[in-house]
């Protein structure tokens, strides 16, 4: 008997704790519904532009920091872009309809035709981060930078550019420009990918675009039947092992995984330098942080491997991590879902390369021997 009793009064108690504890989840599950608590989701925001490639929007679902200047939902702003050759805004706006402009020059870079100039000339070339996706262009680190130095600064920066592109793009850009600086603003992705690396990679997010959160229809809450606490318990869990596979993405894309993308990547950056110096004129690498986990880089590492490479092969290298470093990421970030870097951060880059730029200028001859002749006027 005795052992009988003691049975059920183990059974007793698990069936107390068990009742316990789903009473807790359930308390749990429907104050997460009353407050309307679930895993964040946004709709996806989209660069628009004109079949010339001439004009362009970057359009998001919401404005919480007051910095996006174009609101689509008014019906005379939306026919004016639409006439300009957006037509896509009548199909984007009720998702995202808070927009930045972009305006381009024939030979697409950023803020218009290009002028001549009888002061020194910058370009500079990269990716969205140099193109300034989500920034107006006035807060982009290359206007900052016009603003700031005896030098016109052109921004050749073009979203989605990586190895071997890039280096097209320069041999484009500096044949057409002249120019007696080239700036690399580099970021962690972009080294060319060996066809082995890339076909092994499960792309699932970059912390660059937070493809997670991104949804293309509907209203993007919970299905109905969904309990609320466990699609955060799902989404932390997702978040995280998207966190690990990331960055070990990041660290071999210049590790040995990726050694023969890397090393293309090392002689195409040493060789853009050898171009310049040929021509008289200077090449600097500026190096992004990712906007990630700034008051704990986990990417010191791979800065530096990248640092020393280039500078053993002396390529000069401005590392603006240290500009960046213990900053609140989120209050760097375009957006929630975007986390391209805000016109803060843009402030920051430019402020850091300000004075390497100034020292570079002063010992480059103001024009090389080729190239059009330049008048007084500076661009913008």
């Amino acid at each position: 008997m005795s052992g009988r009793s003691s049975a059920r009064r183990w059974l007793g108690r698990a069936a107390l704790l068990l009742g316990s504890a789903a009473l807790s989840l359930g308390a749990a599950e429907l104050a997460l519904r009353a407050l309307d608590v679930a895993p964040s989701r946004y709709a996806h925001p989209w660069h628009l532009e004109t079949e010339d490639k001439r004009l362009g929007l970057d359009v998001y679902p919401d404005d919480p920091r007051g910095y996006f200047p174009i609101d689509l939902r008014d019906d005379a702003t939306r026919a004016r872009w639409a006439a300009r050759g957006l037509a896509e805004v009548d199909e984007r706006y009720e998702g995202t309809p808070f927009a930045v402009d972009f305006r381009y020059s024939a030979g697409l870079c950023r803020g218009g035709d290009v002028v001549a100039a009888e002061s020194a000339r910058v370009v500079v070339i990269g990716d969205s981060f140099t193109e300034g996706q989500g920034v107006r262009e006035e807060d982009t680190f290359a206007a900052r930078l016009d603003r700031a130095l005896d030098a016109q600064v052109l921004n050749c920066g073009r979203r989605g550019y990586d190895f071997p592109r890039i280096h097209e793009w320069f041999d484009l850009k500096v044949a057409e420009l002249d120019p007696d600086v080239v700036v690399y603003a580099m970021i962690l992705n972009d080294p060319e990918q060996s066809e082995a690396f890339h076909a092994r990679q499960r792309f699932v997010d970059d912390w660059i675009l937070d493809r997670r959160r991104m949804y293309m229809a509907g209203d993007g809450a919970p299905p109905p039947g969904q309990l609320r606490l466990a699609a955060l318990v799902e989404d932390r869990v997702e978040g995280w092992r998207v966190g690990r596979e990331t960055e070990a993405w990041y660290r071999e894309m210049v590790g040995p995984p990726n050694r023969a993308g890397w090393e293309a990547t090392i002689a195409h950056v040493v060789a853009m330098d050898a171009a310049m110096r040929e021509r008289g004129g200077a090449f600097v690498v500026a190096l992004w942080p990712l906007m990630i986990r700034l008051e704990d880089y986990p990417f010191r590492d791979v800065h530096r491997i990248i640092r020393e490479a280039l500078e053993s092969r002396g390529v000069r290298v401005i590392d603006t991590l240290d500009a960046f470093e213990g900053q609140v990421t989120e209050e760097l970030w375009v957006h929630a879902t975007d986390r391209h870097p805000n016109e803060r951060a843009h402030a920051r880059f430019a402020e850091r390369l300000r004075p390497d730029l100034a020292s570079a200028l002063a010992s480059t001859p103001a024009s090389t021997p080729a190239g059009p002749p330049r008048a007084p006027t500076k661009a913008r």
